[in-house]
């Protein structure tokens, strides 16, 4: 582990250096979070986690779930959950990667790097001598090229008051000198970073959630009828249209799969145990309940938490019925940084020693690039891609072949920090 904290250099070489596989793209940004988690600790005490913290258990799920290779644990664990015999798996492993496709892959970790780059940046420069920047990811912007159609549907608007309300809650934090004071202050913090991360990552969520049923409705045999007359067609509209703008069949089975999932199949990765969302959230070992639950004394804090939970905890703390949902998302993540704030262990290191070594030095590839007034243009001396990153044909779907061959950097606007 370095004692030099991490910089909006590091922060902009991490982001930009294309030529990792996805579920190693995650785990170097889960590294980095860890990092950015405990730069933080020494300004804010280690009495309470802030918002990297979980960030960083989080961005390890992601990715052992981008890893899709025969020994996948994602894919391993996916089907003991759903009771798959050994002698299906490898069927099994082979229509999980038909159902997935290139876009889940690519979406889900196109949207990690992205808050990444906001989140991470934003951090690192809360105290800085001299006030930097953060970076956006800004295809709605107009000094930006026309971004390609997949960028704008994977990065949904996020209300940025809630950015500057972390970073305001963060440096009064710094400044508090009562621990019970400071820990409010981290928990608001904690609320509006989620807040604004939640909504930045919807559509990449919804994608990567409902793309099985829209390709079994909507693209399988669109993609057969392609193949006979010759005919590509634009995949990703179908993948990436509004669950409300999609068929009826297409969007029943969508809300039966989203809810299967989320009630049985998806959990919380934290290092004291996997926390099943459908199902309600408890206490970890050593937790008192209600003394987390107490009423919030700090109004800013009070009024940014009532935007999601209420003061009942039954209600709070229930499961969730469907994970792709923003306020029943936020209403569960909300509740598990209250119960989890002083949960110590999410400031361990989610790797061993050696494969953290091994992160340290991937982290240190590539360039930083060079800033051209407030856009952050693409600097021709990054390495290009040098293997592919996908053993099935990407190139069949334009926008996946896209998808993978992507630099955002052309789309980055640089924002001062006041």
């Amino acid at each position: 582990m370095s004692d030099t904290p991490m910089t909006a250099d590091d922060v902009l070489r991490i982001a930009a250096y294309k030529d990792r596989s996805p579920a190693l793209e995650a785990m170097v940004i889960a590294y980095s979070y860890h990092r950015v988690a405990r730069d933080l600790a020494e300004h804010l005490g280690w009495e309470a986690n802030n918002w990297y913290c979980y960030a960083t258990w989080t961005s390890k799920a992601v990715g052992e779930s981008l890893d899709l290779t025969p020994d996948s644990p994602f894919i391993a664990d996916f089907g003991r959950r759903l009771g798959v015999p050994r002698r299906l798996r490898r069927l099994f492993r082979a229509t999980l990667l038909t159902l997935l496709g290139p876009s889940y892959q690519l979406g889900l970790a196109l949207a990690n790097r992205a808050i990444f780059l906001e989140t991470a940046s934003l951090a690192v420069n809360l105290w800085n001598d001299t006030p930097d920047r953060f970076l956006k990811v800004s295809p709605e912007s107009e000094l930006t090229p026309t971004p390609p159609e997949f960028l704008t549907n994977l990065l949904e608007q996020a209300d940025a008051r809630y950015l500057k309300e972390a970073a305001q809650l963060l440096i009064e934090a710094g400044q508090a000198t009562d621990p019970e004071v400071r820990a409010e202050l981290m928990l608001g913090a904690n609320i509006a970073l989620s807040a604004y991360e939640q909504k930045r990552a919807q559509k990449a969520l919804e994608l990567v959630l409902y793309r099985p049923v829209r390709w079994l409705t909507r693209v399988s045999w669109r993609s057969l009828r392609s193949v006979i007359m010759r005919r590509p067609f634009r995949r990703f509209r179908l993948y990436s249209a509004p669950h409300e703008d999609q068929p009826w069949l297409t969007r029943t089975l969508e809300e039966l799969w989203a809810s299967l999932y989320t009630r049985h199949l998806f959990s919380v990765r934290t290092p004291l145990s996997d926390i099943k969302v459908g199902r309600p959230l408890t206490a970890p070992s050593g937790v008192d309940l209600a003394k987390v639950w107490a009423p919030i004394r700090n109004e800013r804090v009070r009024k940014l938490a009532e935007e999601f939970i209420t003061e009942d905890q039954a209600a709070s703390t229930a499961g969730v019925a469907n994970w792709v949902s923003y306020p029943d998302r936020m209403r569960f993540i909300v509740s598990y940084f209250r119960v989890y704030q002083h949960v110590s262990a999410l400031y361990d290191l989610p790797f061993t020693k050696e494969i953290a070594d091994g992160l340290a030095a991937e982290m240190k590839r590539g360039l930083v690039p060079q800033a051209v007034s407030e856009m952050f243009q693409s600097d021709p001396a990054l390495p290009a891609i040098r293997r592919k990153i996908y053993k099935y044909p990407t190139e069949t779907d334009p926008d996946a072949y896209e998808m993978a061959h992507f630099d955002f950097e052309p789309f980055l606007e640089a924002i001062p920090l006041d």
